[in-house]
C-alpha cells in the first residue's frame, strides 16, 4: 500500500512537471545536476573517456542523447503558457453591427495561449493592454467612402495558468457573437471605450469592473 502510494506521489509530480530540468530531477535525481551543465554548454564536446566518471557512464546509460534534450528542452519552453501573435476578426472583436464590416477584416495582437503543465489547470491572461490599429471601415448599403477609423484591440501582456473553473459560455473579447438565436438588444451595438465592454444583456457600454469575468478576459 505504502509502495503504490510513492508511484501516485511520483505521478503526480511528474504530471506537474514544469520544464525538462524539473522532470528529470524527479526521474533522474542522481543525474540531474550532470545533465543541468551540459546542457548550458554552448557547445557540447565528447568527454575524454579516461577522465569520464562512473555517472557520467551511468547517465549515458539511459539513452538519452543530449543533443536531443536540448531540443526537447527547446521545445517545451515555447510551448509554455504565455502571449502568442495571431490573429483575430476585428468585427468580432469589437462587437459591430452587421452593417459594417473593416477591411483588413483581421488584425495580429497577442493573446494567451500554450499550455499548463496540469491538466487541472487553463492558461488565462493577467494583464491586457490595448494596441491602435488603422482600419478602413465600410457601411452598407454604400453611401460613401470607406472611412479610415483607429480601432482599439486588447493585447494580452501577462498570461498564467490558473485552476479550471466554470466560464461564461461566451468569450467577453468576442462581444458581437454574445446573442444565441436572436438579438436581444434593439439596437445596433455600439464600439465601446478602452476601458469598457459591451454587455448583451444590459445592451450598453458597461465598466470592466462591472463585468465579473473581466478579470477571465
Amino acid at each position: 500500500r505504502a509502495s503504490r502510494s510513492m508511484l501516485e506521489r511520483s505521478e503526480q509530480q511528474i504530471r506537474a512537471a514544469s520544464g525538462l530540468e524539473e522532470l528529470l530531477q524527479i526521474t533522474h535525481f542522481e543525474d540531474w545536476k550532470l545533465w543541468r551543465c551540459r546542457l548550458k554548454l554552448k557547445s557540447l564536446t565528447s568527454t575524454d573517456s579516461r577522465s569520464a566518471s562512473h555517472r557520467s557512464t551511468r547517465f549515458a546509460a539511459t539513452f538519452y542523447d543530449m543533443e536531443t534534450l536540448k531540443v526537447i528542452d527547446e521545445e517545451w519552453q515555447r510551448t509554455q503558457c504565455s502571449p502568442r501573435e495571431t490573429c483575430v476578426e476585428v468585427a468580432s472583436e469589437l462587437g459591430s453591427s452587421t452593417d459594417t464590416f473593416f477591411k483588413p477584416p483581421c488584425v495580429n495582437v497577442f493573446r494567451c495561449g500554450g499550455c499548463c503543465n496540469e491538466e487541472s489547470l487553463v492558461c488565462v491572461n493577467t494583464s491586457t493592454s490595448y494596441v491602435s490599429k488603422q482600419l478602413f471601415e465600410i457601411s452598407v448599403p454604400l453611401t460613401s467612402v470607406p472611412e479610415l477609423v483607429p480601432v482599439k484591440v486588447a493585447n494580452h501582456t501577462g498570461c498564467k495558468c490558473f485552476p479550471t473553473a466554470p466560464r461564461h459560455p461566451f468569450s467577453i473579447i468576442r462581444r458581437s457573437i454574445q446573442i444565441s438565436e436572436e438579438d436581444r438588444c434593439s439596437h445596433s451595438k455600439k464600439l465601446c471605450p478602452v476601458d469598457m465592454l459591451w454587455d448583451s444583456n444590459k445592451c450598453k457600454c458597461v465598466l470592466q469592473e462591472e463585468n465579473p469575468l473581466a478579470g477571465m478576459e
